[in-house]
C-alpha cells in the first residue's frame, strides 16, 4: 500500500475509506490488466493494414540442378480486403471499450461496497452507544428498586422484574457488539488493518453529491457501456464475416538469390530472381463456415441490444427503490426525533412519579424500553437513509464523482471525469 493509501489516524472518514479500498483491491488491478490485454488485441488487428516482410534460407536439393542454398526475402501489402481487417479492428476495439467499462464498473462496485460497509459499521457503532446507555439506565432503575426494597417500600417481584430487564439489556448489548464486530471485519477486508477504533459520521454533502432529483444518463452507466461495446464488437464480427465472401487483393514482391549452386527460377549459378505481382485470393468453399459466422454475429448483436435494455432496466429498478428508501427514511426522521424528545421527557416524569410511589416499577422499565427503542429506531432510520443514498449513487454511475475519485489516480490508472 502506498503512503497516500494508509489508514489515517482518528475516525475513518467515508472518502478516505473509499479511496483506500479502490487503491488496494486486486479485482481493480485485474480489470486494468484486462484492458491492457484488449488494447494489445487492437494493435494486433491493425497490423493487418501494414506490410508483412518475411525472409528465409532453404538448403537442399534444388530441382534438377543439384544441391544448393536459396535466400529469399518477400514483402506483401494488403491493398483491399472488403472489410476483413477493419471488421477485426472494430471487433477488437469494442472489446477494449467493454474492458474499460468493466474497469469503471469494478471501481464503482468496490466504492459502493466500502461505503455500505462503513454505513453498517457506523450503524452498529451508534446502536452500541444507545445499548450501553440502556444498560446503564436499567441498572439505575435496579438500584432505585434495591433502595426501596431495602427500605421495605416495594416487593421482591419489582426487584426480579428490574433484574430481568437488566439481563435482557445486557444480552442486547452483546448482540449489537457482535454485529459491530462483523461489520468492522467486512470493512477491514476492504481498507486493510489496523482498523481505527471508530468510523466517522457520513459527510453532510453526501445527499448533494447523490443528486436524487437530477436526470440519469443511462447511456453512461458502465453496465450499459459494456453491453453497447459488445454490440460494436458484434458489428465488427459481422463485417469480417461478410468480407470472407470476397477476395483479398495484395501487392507482393519477392527477391531470392542462390547462395550456392544454381537458382532454379532462372538456371543461373549463384543467380538472383525478383518478382512483383498483384494477387487476389479468396476461399471458395468452407463448408458453410461464413454463413455460420454471419448468423453468430447477428445473434451477438441482438444479444447485446437485449443486454443494453436489461442493464438500463436493472439500473432503473435499483434507482427507484433506493430513491424511495432514502426519501421515505428522510421523511420519518423528523417524526422519530420528536418521538425521542417526547419519550425522554416522559421517562424523566415517570422517574419522579416512581420515587413518590405514583408509578410502578413496570411503568418505569417500560419507559426505559420505549426510550431505547425510540433512539434505536431514529438511528436505524438515519442509516437506512444513508444506505439508500449510497445505493442510489452506485446505481446512477456517480460513485467516482460522489466519492472524489474523478481526476485522480487509482492503482496507476488515471480516472477522468
Amino acid at each position: 500500500m502506498s503512503p497516500t493509501c494508509r489508514i489515517p489516524a482518528g475516525a475513518l472518514e467515508l472518502y478516505d475509506a473509499v479511496f483506500i479500498a479502490v487503491n488496494r483491491h486486486p479485482s481493480i488491478a485485474s480489470a486494468a490488466h484486462a484492458v491492457t490485454q484488449a488494447e494489445g488485441q487492437v494493435d494486433y488487428a491493425k497490423s493487418g493494414y501494414y506490410p508483412k516482410i518475411t525472409a528465409g534460407v532453404n538448403s537442399g536439393r534444388v530441382s534438377s540442378y543439384g544441391n544448393g542454398q536459396i535466400a529469399t526475402v518477400s514483402v506483401s501489402q494488403m491493398l483491399h480486403d472488403f472489410g476483413k481487417v477493419s471488421g477485426s479492428v472494430t471487433q477488437a476495439e469494442g472489446q477494449t471499450i467493454k474492458r474499460q467499462a468493466l474497469l469503471l464498473k469494478q471501481i464503482d462496485t468496490i466504492a459502493q461496497d466500502t461505503a455500505q460497509a462503513l454505513v453498517e459499521t457506523h450503524r452498529y457503532q451508534s446502536l452500541l452507544t444507545i445499548a450501553r446507555d440502556q444498560v446503564a439506565a436499567v441498572r439505575g432503575v435496579l438500584d432505585m428498586v434495591q433502595l426501596r426494597a431495602d427500605s421495605g417500600l416495594t416487593s421482591q417481584s419489582d426487584f426480579i422484574q428490574a433484574t430481568t430487564r437488566v439481563q435482557s439489556a445486557e444480552a442486547n448489548l452483546q448482540q449489537i457488539s457482535t454485529l459491530l464486530g462483523q461489520s468492522r471485519a467486512r470493512l477491514s477486508t476492504l481498507v486493510g488493518y489496523p482498523m481505527p477504533a471508530t468510523v466517522a459520521t457520513l459527510p453532510e454533502e453526501l445527499e448533494r453529491n447523490t443528486q436524487l432529483v437530477d436526470a440519469i444518463n443511462y447511456g453512461m452507466l458502465p453496465a450499459v457501456l459494456a453491453a453497447d461495446a459488445d454490440r460494436q464488437s458484434a458489428y465488427g464480427q459481422l463485417e469480417n464475416a461478410k468480407a470472407q465472401r470476397y477476395p483479398t487483393l495484395s501487392l507482393e514482391a519477392s527477391a531470392n538469390k542462390a547462395l550456392s549452386g544454381t537458382n532454379p527460377n532462372n538456371g543461373e549459378e549463384n543467380g538472383s530472381y525478383n518478382t512483383v505481382m498483384l494477387t487476389g485470393s479468396m476461399l471458395i468453399y468452407q463448408g458453410g463456415a461464413v454463413s455460420a459466422q454471419i448468423r453468430t454475429a447477428n445473434a451477438a448483436i441482438e444479444a447485446a441490444e437485449s443486454a443494453i435494455n436489461e442493464a438500463r432496466l436493472s439500473a432503473e429498478d435499483t434507482l427507484l427503490r433506493s430513491q424511495e428508501q432514502a426519501v421515505g427514511a428522510r421523511g420519518r426522521l423528523g417524526i422519530l426525533k420528536q418521538r425521542v424528545a417526547s419519550i425522554t421527557e416522559t421517562r424523566e416524569l415517570y422517574r419522579e412519579q416512581y420515587t413518590v410511589g405514583t408509578r410502578s416499577v413496570l411503568d418505569l422499565l417500560n419507559a426505559e424500553q420505549e426510550a431505547y427503542q425510540a433512539a434505536a429506531d431514529e438511528q436505524s432510520t438515519q442509516h437506512d437513509y444513508w444506505s439508500g443514498l449510497v445505493t442510489y449513487i452506485g446505481a446512477s454511475g456517480r460513485s467516482r464523482q460522489a466519492y472524489g475519485l474523478n481526476n485522480s489516480t487509482v492503482q496507476q490508472i488515471e480516472i477522468e471525469q
